[in-house]
């Protein structure tokens, strides 16, 4: 098929820069109908993606083709030659298209492509075979954001170079160095202590490989034979018991492989050889995948999937390059550089992890828990690994973010840490999370974290600087990656008080880093819905800590509206809505309006002070219905904790502390306002069958007197010098810094 037949009318601005344009970067073509499968006893055709490398004009022969739909637990390799015509690309592929990880089969496939530059992407046409049928249609294709970034001045690893994942062997003399520092005395000491913790070789985090880790990590520093001696002995036993599923299994292989390297010569070849084999044979696995019948989900938005080809991918980089005999005896590891093709398969995995599961400022579409786990566990070791290994950062412009995300959203309650969560289990990261980022985190934003870090870390005599006992690697993450000479500055010099992920739809806005009286608000537009993953009914749900409390909490962890603060309806589902307004101003302060269906919902924050109030927050519910329609009940719903009082139309919560919230409800008049506890936590509902007008503010003592004039949606709502209202979309703060 001709290419400017498939471009139409549109043919005057295509390929009008590709005569000066080169191919660059990361490129992904995807063929419609470019692969099929025979579905009750009828072809059906599927899309297939092609990605390439490209350096100016001149593309690696490799190509990698992956069809979801057709298998999305396979990776299909190939070659491919590129041609550059007068304004436009030609391309020839070979792939080898394996139809089920468990069948060894490769079916060629064969394509001929022709691609132009149209605005931002690529557009054209193709002609192939595959399977005795000809396939012609359209091609549709971008440049990647995710672009693996080269290091500059690697150096090559080289053969039987370890440790190699964590650090560099070369740089063990400056590791000693720092561990005699105040801050490297601090985290040693910390890892001694979480080494004296109970080792755990079942349940959902099996922690035998990552103590066995340290263990070999005090070996390196000391010289201390005994300490790799015991983390052998903890290698064993991890290796003979291999987790129930995939979700347990991978930690395993992650401790083991990150134990393996550091202790590689500390223990003899044979000892060298059975862990390399095993490694081997547990990455071919994580590779292959597993059945649903055992909890496996693939889909790459998923934490098992992350969990799993982090794992894999970790434990490649550990035995990449290791002597052939030392490799399983099986028909795939006759070929060595198999390890490799495992390898890439792995990274592609966790790339389309972060192209679909992780937003453009960090946030995780599975909700905390299950974001913070796989990267901490599998994640972050692998992508430390991969460079220092391969000298390549994998997508840095979304883990640049990971940690400032968590920053931003962190305050200090009860000298703890914790976010206002969202998704399940309701937890906050631990420590680790911080230590093992480390390493990773920009020369940008180093200072914030480090100054996050000393300044909230536990308050314990040696402060654990991102140690944790939960996982005792994150020290020697923490050691390699706090500088020498570290320089400290409060995070708000260095990036925005408010954080907005735009592809999620996530809103975070801050009043500071400080101490106690640090305030955090979210709201979850949830743009981007994901199926077949842990999809919580949390879209327009919204948190508020601060002033060490917790005001407006998640409810109980099961994935139902009633347990978000939203307003219940007989029809609502919150699976998803839509962004339509958004405002911020450099103190923290912002509103958000979003539009799901016949729901708007206007959240405002105001951090002025203008109100007299630290922190100042609006509601807006406003429901479109037709004017003859019968009015639903409706239930707006806040979970909460402290002490809760409830008169008339307004209800204040006292912490603790003595800080007090009060909300008052402007709509709808004569509100049914209760307060529900149960086993399932304590909630204030407003019942009503109209439109909701919330405002609430926080103060450490007394709140301010409050004015309001006029009816409903549209009142004026006067607190100290701030003016409250509602112009039809949005709300409006007609005293703060907000544009």
């Amino acid at each position: 098929m001709p290419l400017l037949f498939l471009l139409g009318g549109a043919k005057s601005s295509v390929g009008s820069n590709s005569r000066n344009l080169f191919l660059e970067g990361n490129i992904s073509l995807t063929l419609d109908k470019g692969i099929w499968k025979l579905r009750k006893e009828q072809p059906d055709y599927q899309e297939i993606t092609l990605d390439l490398i490209c350096h100016q004009g001149k593309c690696e022969s490799e190509i990698w083709g992956f069809a979801p739909d057709f298998n999305k637990d396979v990776d299909h390799q190939g070659t491919v030659t590129v041609t550059k015509t007068d304004n436009a690309w030609q391309l020839e592929v070979d792939l080898q298209i394996q139809s089920h990880p468990e069948n060894p089969e490769l079916i060629p496939a064969t394509y001929s492509i022709e691609i132009a530059t149209y605005r931002d992407r690529f557009i054209g046409s193709y002609q192939g075979e595959y399977q005795g049928r000809t396939l012609i249609g359209k091609v549709t294709g971008n440049k990647s954001d995710l672009q693996l970034r080269p290091l500059p001045k690697h150096q090559p690893i080289k053969a039987r170079e370890h440790p190699r994942l964590i650090f560099r062997a070369a740089e063990l003399p400056t590791l000693k160095e720092k561990a005699q520092t105040r801050h490297g005395k601090k985290i040693i000491n910390n890892l001694k202590q979480t080494l004296q913790t109970e080792v755990y070789y079942d349940g959902y985090v099996p922690t035998g490989g990552y103590h066995a880790a340290g263990h070999c990590f005090v070996s390196l520093l000391e010289d201390d034979p005994q300490a790799a001696e015991t983390a052998w002995q903890m290698v064993e036993k991890s290796m003979a018991n291999p987790g129930e599923r995939f979700l347990e299994h991978s930690p395993i292989v992650a401790g083991v492989a990150l134990a393996y390297d550091l202790c590689y010569y500390q223990w003899d070849e044979k000892r060298q050889q059975q862990v390399t084999e095993w490694l081997a044979l547990q990455t071919f696995k994580l590779i292959e995948g597993d059945s649903p019948k055992n909890g496996w989900n693939s889909f790459a938005w998923s934490n098992w999937n992350a969990r799993a080809r982090g794992a894999a991918g970790l434990a490649a980089l550990a035995i990449l390059g290791e002597p052939a005999e030392y490799y399983p005896q099986t028909e795939f590891f006759q070929e060595p550089e198999n390890v490799e093709k495992l390898l890439k398969i792995a990274e592609r995995n966790v790339t389309r992890y972060f192209e679909r599961a992780i937003g453009d400022r960090g946030l995780g579409t599975e909700g905390d828990h299950y974001t913070t786990e796989p990267w901490r566990l599998t994640i972050l070791p692998f992508l430390q690994a991969y460079r220092n290994v391969k000298g390549m950062d994998i997508a840095p412009s979304k883990t640049q973010w990971f940690l400032p995300h968590y920053i931003t959203r962190s305050v200090p309650i009860d000298n703890e840490l914790a976010i206002p969560s969202y998704g399940r289990h309701r937890l906050s990261p631990p420590p680790s999370l911080y230590g093992i980022g480390l390493p990773l985190v920009s020369e940008k934003f180093l200072p914030g974290v480090l100054w996050f870090l000393e300044r909230y870390g536990p308050e314990t005599e040696n402060r654990s600087l991102g140690v944790s006992e939960d996982l005792p690697i994150s020290a020697i993450y923490g050691l390699q990656g706090y500088p020498q000479n570290p320089q400290i500055k409060n995070p708000a010099k260095l990036w925005d008080k408010v954080l907005v992920d735009r592809q999620k739809g996530f809103y975070s806005f801050r009043n500071q880093w400080r101490d106690e009286t640090d305030i955090v608000a979210n709201i979850y537009v949830k743009q981007e819905l994901l199926r077949a993953s842990w999809a919580f009914p949390d879209a327009g749900s919204f948190r508020i800590a601060g002033l060490g409390h917790q005001w407006a909490i998640a409810g109980k962890s099961q994935a139902r509206p009633k347990h978000e603060n939203i307003v219940v309806t007989a029809q609502s589902d919150h699976q998803g809505a839509k962004p339509i307004y958004f405002q911020s101003s450099e103190d923290g302060s912002g509103t958000v309006t979003l539009k799901k269906e016949n729901w708007l919902r206007s959240f405002a924050v105001d951090y002025s002070e203008a109100s007299d109030t630290p922190g100042l927050f609006a509601l807006v519910d406003r429901f479109e219905v037709s004017e003859n329609a019968d009015l639903q009940p409706k239930i707006w719903k806040m979970h909460v904790t402290g002490e809760v009082a409830i008169k008339d139309d307004s209800f204040t919560i006292t912490s603790p502390s003595g800080a007090t919230m009060q909300g008052t409800f402007i709509s709808p008049q004569g509100v049914q306002l209760t307060y529900v506890t149960s086993a399932e936590g304590n909630k204030i509902q407003a019942e009503g069958t109209n439109d909701f007008f919330v405002v609430m503010t926080i103060q450490q003592d007394s709140p301010p007197p409050i004015t309001v004039e006029g009816n409903g949606l549209n009142a004026k709502v006067i607190i100290g010098k701030q003016i409250i209202r509602f112009n039809g979309s949005n709300i409006v703060l007609e005293n703060s810094r907000i544009p």
